[in-house]
């Protein structure tokens, strides 16, 4: 190759490097001046245990154990399952709302200590949560099973916390 084709390769070679760079350039100044992202809103607990207990456990707990279940008077047996869509739904709706409130017992002041409050918490986090899966997938013997593993959770941390 001669000298003359080989400045010319090498001006071009350092030409597209150039606008490489340049480019380069523009993009990381343009990701530096962005916004930076959004931090979490601040989130100041109000409710009290009790009250969360109250007004949100209590009334969705029992939507969910009277949705399924099997009662026998003077003989007859009569089983009782959500039998619509609207039925169905209200169950979901009750143990998302207790999933939501075990969420609400981690948050702030609300955490009583780090060690079983936080363990009996995630466990019933977990039992309102296969209750909704159960809801969602209309699986009347699943609602049945973890609304009883639920009611098991519920009085182990009750035993331990005197139903603060």
């Amino acid at each position: 190759m001669r000298r003359v084709e080989w400045l010319f390769v090498v001006s071009v070679a350092l030409f597209v490097s150039g606008i490489a760079f340049i480019i380069a350039s523009g993009t990381s100044r343009a990701r530096a001046t962005a916004a930076p992202p959004a931090s979490a809103p601040t989130v100041t607990p109000v409710a009290s245990i009790r009250q969360v207990m109250s007004g949100i456990v209590m009334p969705n707990a029992t939507v969910v154990w009277d949705a399924v279940g099997t009662t026998l008077t003077a003989g007859v047996v009569k089983e009782a399952a959500p039998k619509n869509e609207m039925e169905w739904s209200a169950v979901a709706s009750s143990a998302a709302a207790l999933v939501e409130a075990g969420n609400l017992m981690l948050l702030g002041n609300r955490v009583v200590d780090h060690g079983d409050w936080v363990a009996m918490t995630r466990d019933y986090i977990n039992e309102a949560t296969s209750i909704l899966k159960a809801a969602e997938g209309k699986n009347a013997d699943g609602v049945f099973l973890a609304g009883g593993a639920l009611n098991t959770t519920c009085d182990a941390c009750h035993d331990k916390y005197q139903r603060r």
